[in-house]
């Protein structure tokens, strides 16, 4: 029992849980103190080492953004920028981050996560009037975009920022650029209803009669008011737009899969993949030791899961009383996260099965090498405590590794499930504004105020607790 002990010292490794980590601080945002949350998210940043700040500073850009301190976050949201246009990961490496605990690897984020910080700078520039600014951003986005048109699913694509980027382009008189993103968008969603509106709309600014004409169709879906609240043809030098951002419902997050032998297809494949390598090691003896010890190690791969469905859900929107409808989801993050990995789970066992065999193998030997030393102290030549001694050994090998392979759990854990946009045409004026909430958190306004030229954006942000 010393011996598994001391072996077991040696060789046990600890990995951190990300839940446990950022549950004070999400508890907090979540429960609307965001002056409690920005301490605990600027401690935990201070005191992480480099692999976890571009984790800490996404989470930071978010509750300041939702405190409506849209400086703070840009300023957290350029710092995470800058880390990760930095970063250069090779296949080897990123395949490691799926595998191995997140005491091993640099939280690199995905292409599309990447985008969503500069999506978010954009956003904050807008929400502060700098639609200028905003512009720089989205052009920067819109480059990423292109790049991930080639080389990423579909599904990566952010609608919310190509259609935002179009209504801020109408705004500054840069009609071809929103042109460009509606038909980016077209080509992508197909064309909806509410898109053949938006390229109506584009048609009326620009006095282009023949695109009036060829999207007749999305004059009738154009939601324009007078100031009683009766719908009017538009008339885009009377009214000024009302752009709805609504920011719904809590991401789906990373959970464990539950015990690594529990999944037939992974523990078959790393039996054979560990057997292999130990036969070529010469350290087959310990191998039942260590298959024996690895029967209570997670799976190293999570699972993505939906943790506020109802809280996702499209929203309704009244103006003084008057149902306005629904916004539309322009962009999933929820199942983009859910489809970019679960959907390619047999593709990451396969891609790091021989990493992780390699691993296991090393130990092994190490804990080999540990036993003949015991033998060699003991000098006694008993075969059966010898036996004993390198099962304990291969059994300390297989607990270590058991340690060292728990899932990688970080996420992004404050960003919403999904965005959504609606945009009405409204005539200057005050009124009042009420969201469909059913039971949700949120911060939309009671009242808003419509200027006569001037777009107004109306940010908000829901989930159920």
């Amino acid at each position: 029992m010393k011996i598994l002990i001391s072996i077991s010292l040696l060789l046990l490794g600890c990995a951190s849980d990300y839940n446990k980590i950022i549950e004070a601080t999400e508890s907090a945002y979540y429960g609307q103190n965001y002056d409690s949350a920005i301490p605990k998210i600027r401690e935990l940043y201070e005191g992480s080492s480099n692999k976890d700040k571009l984790l800490f500073l996404m989470e930071a850009g978010m509750i300041f953004h939702t405190k409506g301190d849209y400086a703070s976050s840009n300023k957290a949201f350029k710092e995470a920028e800058g880390v990760a246009d930095n970063i250069r990961v090779s296949l080897t490496r990123s395949g490691l981050s799926f595998v191995l605990s997140d005491n091993e690897s640099n939280y690199t984020g995905e292409d599309f996560e990447r985008v969503m910080i500069k999506f978010y700078i954009a956003y904050n520039y807008l929400l502060m009037g700098e639609l200028n600014n905003a512009k720089i951003y989205f052009r920067r986005l819109d480059f990423e975009l292109k790049e991930m048109k080639f080389l990423a699913a579909e599904y990566r694509q952010n609608n919310a920022a190509r259609l935002i980027d179009a209504y801020v382009s109408e705004s500054l008189g840069r009609y071809n650029d929103a042109r460009v993103q509606y038909k980016n968008m077209e080509q992508i969603i197909g064309k909806s209803q509410n898109l053949t509106a938006d390229r109506f709309v584009l048609a009326l600014r620009e006095g282009d009669s023949t695109d009036q004409n060829k999207y007749a169709s999305g004059r009738g879906n154009v939601q324009a008011y007078n100031r009683s609240m009766q719908r009017i043809g538009l008339n885009v030098e009377r009214l000024s737009e009302v752009i709805i951002i609504h920011e719904a419902g809590k991401s789906a997050i990373k959970s464990s899969r539950g015990r690594l032998i529990e999944d037939e297809y992974f523990a078959v494949a790393l039996r054979g993949a560990v057997e292999v390598a130990l036969r070529n090691k010469g350290a087959s003896a310990s191998l039942s030791g260590a298959l024996a010890a690895l029967a209570i190690a997670e799976n190293p791969i999570p699972i993505y899961k939906m943790r506020d469905e109802k809280g996702a859900k499209p929203k309704g929107y009244s103006i003084n009383g008057v149902d306005v409808g629904y916004s539309d989801i322009m962009n999933d993050f929820s199942d983009t996260a859910i489809h970019n990995f679960n959907d390619n789970y047999k593709m990451l066992v396969t891609k790091n099965l021989t990493s992780l065999a390699v691993k296991i193998v090393a130990a092994v030997i190490a804990s080999e090498a540990m036993a003949r030393a015991v033998e060699s102290k003991g000098k006694n030549g008993n075969e059966l405590v010898s036996g004993l001694i390198r099962v304990a050994a291969g059994a300390a090998a297989g607990l270590a590794i058991s340690q060292t392979i728990a899932p990688d759990l970080r996420c992004w854990r404050t960003i919403p499930s999904n965005f959504q946009v609606k945009r009405v045409f409204l005539a200057p004026g005050e009124y009042s504004f009420k969201m469909d909430a059913q039971g949700s958190t949120h911060n939309a306004p009671s009242r808003i105020v419509v200027e006569e030229g001037k777009p107004l954006y109306i940010p908000i942000r829901s989930y159920r607790n």
